[in-house]
């Protein structure tokens, strides 16, 4: 039952961020700039509306994808090329703690993936707050380097947890 209430959790972070996102759209200007240099001086752009429906879909379907992905695919294929160990770790009396494991990890890494979508989303905004719109490169590449810091952690932690097949459950 706690799976549901995570699933439900980060359905809620979506819709948040989805409204807040949708919120912020009307600061930026008819012609959006959505992509830069390595220096952050923008070589790319694109109409405000086309902007709206990428950052939309963006925060609704990445984090939904990664959630079924690493949630929802190996339940249907019992682990089969997803989950090392898989027979192991889907025989009958594992299948449901191994289940609920993966949708409270995979819960995680749709929250990390929501984080960076949204944060992108804010460096556009910031970038089109200047004329010419100019991106904070340092900032970007941290947030980015952050979040590939989580999918170490994520990948470790999921890693070690199926690695060990002598583990009580």
């Amino acid at each position: 039952m706690i799976h549901i209430h995570r699933l439900a959790l980060l359905a809620t972070f979506i819709v948040v961020a989805a409204l807040f996102a949708l919120n912020s759209i009307g600061d930026l200007p008819e012609r959006v700039a959505t992509h830069f240099t390595a220096s952050g001086a923008a070589d790319g752009w694109t109409s405000r509306e086309d902007y709206r429906l990428f950052i939309l879909l963006s925060l609704i379907t990445s984090p939904s994808l990664v959630v079924w992905l690493m949630a929802g695919l190996p339940r249907l294929t019992s682990g089969a090329g997803q989950i090392p160990n898989s027979k192991y770790w889907f025989a009958p009396e594992r299948r449901h703690a191994t289940e609920s494991f993966l949708i409270g990890h995979a819960f995680w890494l749709g929250c990390m993936t929501l984080a960076v979508v949204y944060g992108i989303h804010i460096s556009i905004l910031r970038a089109n707050a200047t004329t010419p719109p100019i991106l904070a490169t340092e900032r970007f590449f941290t947030m980015l380097v952050v979040y590939l810091l989580g999918l170490v952690w994520w990948l470790a932690a999921f890693l070690r947890h199926f690695s060990n097949t002598d583990k009580q459950i």
